[in-house]
């Protein structure tokens, strides 16, 4: 091999600078083939409202190249989840956005490199940026809820991603956090039905959140996969759970009797559920009180803990706006059912809990 390099010749002066002036040329034409198509997206895009750069999703197959949407009326959607294709370079990146967002470009070029779909919100359900900033944090913890697909929200525009380079000093993106890594791998897919669904829960949802202790669980369930220590997220998950139900003693029986009423009318999945609740309620006092347990028990006890939770979240959704009281769960451990409305929704059918 030395042989070899002694016997290759170096490059004069001139023919240094044909081959730098070769490299330039070719990132001059795949910068202008992005802002070419960046310019034909933004003629062809007829979508007005906010852009929230996602990571960790997965489209179910049938929608993985073109996206998932749901529209209210014509063809314009309200929500829709998309692929993102012609990410811009750092120069086109930097040209684009305004004097005043120039200082980020090398954290918004960073994240743009994690960013693989975008989450659009019409400006038809959110008028304003904060309000396309809320109704984004509700869509996605419910889309992590109804599909298991524990994605991320990393930016915030009024332009997609692909249309970033046929901008010039005038656009604005916001980032939101840097890319969570789960503590657990989730290969759950989102179909156009969760989008729909989350959709039409978005109002129920918004009441629930009023009550502080929906407003615990459900913000525990959104915080806890993306923890960094397991028995941390172990805790977290088990402090939503407990409070939905305002139960002082007798924990274990209690709160796995009272699950199970939440969760199911049917008699033998509530046998089920409280056998399952008070299993995972001795693993959760193994895990947070710091006993040993081998890797994969506390794994399997993280994903159990957390799919309760997201049950009985689902099941507050299904029963109205508030939450049901314990008279109202002592009442249905007596035979009288809770009563149910599914939050306007036919009964789902849909019982992904890993």
């Amino acid at each position: 091999m030395n042989d070899v390099a002694d016997n290759q010749k170096p490059l004069s002066p001139a023919e240094e600078l044909r081959k730098a002036a070769e490299r330039l040329r070719g990132h001059a034409e795949y910068s202008q083939q992005i802002i070419d198509e960046a310019e034909r997206q933004r003629v062809e895009d007829k979508r007005k409202g906010y852009f929230i750069g996602i990571s960790g999703c997965i489209l179910a197959s049938v929608s993985a190249d073109s996206g998932t949407k749901v529209s209210a009326s014509g063809d314009q959607p309200i929500f829709s989840i998309t692929p993102v294709t012609n990410i811009p370079d750092l120069g086109s990146l930097t040209r684009a956005l305004t004097p005043r967002i120039r200082p980020h470009y090398t954290l918004l070029n960073h994240l743009s490199r994690m960013i693989s779909h975008e989450l659009f919100i019409s400006e038809r359900i959110a008028s304003t940026p904060q309000a396309a900033l809320n109704v984004a944090f509700r869509a996605i913890s419910l889309a992590r809820l109804k599909s298991n697909c524990l994605i991320n929200a990393i930016s915030f525009s009024r332009v997609p991603w692909g249309q970033v380079a046929a901008h010039a000093n005038d656009l604005v993106i916001q980032p939101l956090e840097e890319p969570r890594r789960a503590l657990w791998e989730s290969q759950s897919a989102i179909t156009e039905d969760d989008l729909t669904w989350v959709t039409l829960q978005l109002a129920r949802d918004f009441d629930l959140y009023e009550q502080p202790s929906y407003r615990l669980a459900y913000d525990s369930a959104a915080d806890a996969p993306f923890l960094k220590d397991s028995r941390t997220a172990v805790a977290r998950i088990w402090s939503g759970i407990e409070s939905l139900f305002d139960v002082q003693n007798e924990l274990s029986f209690r709160l796995s009797m009272y699950a199970a009423v939440l969760i199911s009318d049917d008699l033998d999945q509530r046998t089920d559920i409280q056998a399952r609740f008070k299993r995972l309620y001795a693993l959760r006092s193994k895990a947070v009180h710091g006993a040993k347990m081998d890797a994969a028990k506390l794994e399997g006890t993280l994903i159990s803990s957390w799919c309760l939770l997201r049950d009985l979240l689902l099941a507050c959704m299904r029963t109205g706006p508030t939450i049901p009281s314990t008279n109202d769960l002592d009442r249905a451990l007596l035979g009288h059912p809770l009563t149910r409305d599914d939050g306007g929704l036919p009964r789902a059918t849909d019982q992904r809990s890993g």
